[in-house]
């Protein structure tokens, strides 16, 4: 059986209250911003009953506030921990949502402010340009 098959027939037989989890986390994941972290599916075998048991287990999610300096204000956020620590490695925010590519970024908040702070730092390079050349004509 292909890894791919094996955990498809793994989220069958989730309990219910992690199917209702799993669902709530497909309904929002493309708002969470991951990181490098997975879902993992547990499988739990009780060895007097011989039953057999598969959990979820997610990340922890984190509600933030981080400031943008091209931006000139704070963001919230919902991320993940080691999301948080790769943000304070590379030297912020803004660099973070520079430096990674749009294919790792797998958010749509994330993609959206990185658009919005691409843009903002076009239109003040724009703007030194025009007081330092002149008006374009």
């Amino acid at each position: 059986m292909s890894k791919a098959a094996s955990a498809q027939e793994l989220l069958k037989r989730l309990i219910p209250p992690a199917q209702e989890a799993f669902a709530r986390l497909q309904a929002c994941k493309r708002k969470v911003i991951w990181g490098d972290n997975q879902i993992t599916l547990r499988v739990r075998q009780y060895p007097k009953s011989k039953d057999e048991r598969v959990s979820l287990v997610m990340p922890q999610w984190h509600k933030v506030h981080l400031y943008s300096e091209v931006l000139d204000r704070k963001v919230p956020l919902t991320m993940t921990n080691s999301t948080l620590r790769m943000i304070e490695d590379m030297g912020g925010l803004d660099s973070y949502l520079l430096k990674t590519p749009e294919s790792k970024l797998k958010s749509d908040t994330a993609s959206a402010l990185k658009w919005e702070v691409l843009t903002t730092l076009r239109r003040k390079r724009y703007l030194e340009w025009v007081a330092k050349n002149g008006s374009p004509k």
